[in-house]
């Protein structure tokens, strides 16, 4: 386990002792029953990460088989033949203008919130994922990225290098690089505070833009950019070009906004073509032969 990730675990119950605990004693059996009580109020995922980092919590102070227990604990909304509700997602935005990114831009430096600023900038010069931020870095012009998508396998992929070629756009990826470094904010407490940031320049939208948004934009540029699809798969950090048809929308894209492009030594043929379906692949392969043959499996 990453130390960002404990980091946040510890942030996450010191939140939940605080808020959802207070003044009860702090058992196995009670943490249990609270968030059995509270889980029509949090979403599936967010139930399932704090039962994650209680167990963590409790399996550092040395209760081994209460984070046990709690791991076992079934989510009651989820559970087969719950009456409960799920609450609703939060709509998302798929696309972040550049009208849009001026105004929080200067919101965000307004308001000091320097790391929200430099995360955002981020992955509008370079795709990366939110997760990947942390472990991006620089060398004679050359960001290296390393994947955070794993394959069905469990092996991590998708590593790139991207070439700036404008020192302009260059020495800005570096300062938000040096910023994010320089801070000890986690990246789910700089997507909260974009998130709320948001909100309060446009409370009449049902969905602000957010980190993934702007992500969902740099595929929609590229897109219009004309680039290949190998090109365009490398930059996002997809394994395969099968991805590159869903993310993002060319009618939405700005090709003037891509100041990255795949380095010399970017290994895009590693990016592998469209294939089809794995059901459309199954059903192919139980079609009968004419001659009477047996299916070819």
């Amino acid at each position: 386990m990453q130390e960002s990730t404990k980091t946040a675990y510890r942030k996450l119950c010191s939140h939940f002792f605080t808020h959802y605990m207070k003044g009860k004693e702090l058992t196995s059996q009670r943490i249990m029953g609270r968030l059995e009580e509270l889980s029509p109020t949090f979403s599936i995922a967010y139930f399932r990460r704090l039962k994650n980092a209680l167990a963590f919590d409790l399996t550092e102070r040395g209760y081994s088989e209460a984070a046990q227990s709690i791991l076992k604990l079934v989510n009651p909304v989820t559970a087969p033949g719950s009456p409960l509700r799920q609450k609703a997602k939060r709509p998302k935005a798929k696309y972040f203008s550049d009208e849009d990114y001026a105004v929080i831009s200067a919101h965000l430096l307004d308001k000091q919130h320097h790391e929200e600023w430099a995360a955002l900038t981020l992955i509008k010069f370079t795709g990366a994922r939110p997760v990947e931020l942390r472990n991006l870095t620089v060398k004679d012009g050359i960001i290296v990225i390393l994947g955070a998508k794993k394959s069905h396998a469990g092996t991590r992929g998708a590593d790139r290098l991207l070439a700036v070629e404008d020192p302009g756009s260059l020495s800005i990826i570096e300062t938000c690089l040096m910023i994010l470094n320089e801070s000890g904010k986690t990246m789910d407490a700089i997507r909260h505070r974009l998130r709320d940031e948001g909100v309060k320049l446009w409370p009449r939208r049902s969905a602000t833009p957010t980190l993934y948004s702007m992500r969902h934009q740099v595929g929609s540029n590229l897109k219009a950019s004309g680039q290949d699809a190998r090109a365009v798969a490398y930059i996002m950090g997809h394994q395969s070009t099968t991805s590159v048809s869903v993310y993002g929308d060319r009618r939405r894209g700005n090709p003037s906004a891509i100041k990255v492009l795949p380095a010399q030594d970017a290994q895009l043929d590693k990016v592998r073509d469209k294939v089809k379906p794995a059901g459309k692949r199954r059903f192919e392969a139980m079609v009968y032969r004419p001659n009477g043959g047996a299916p070819n499996h």
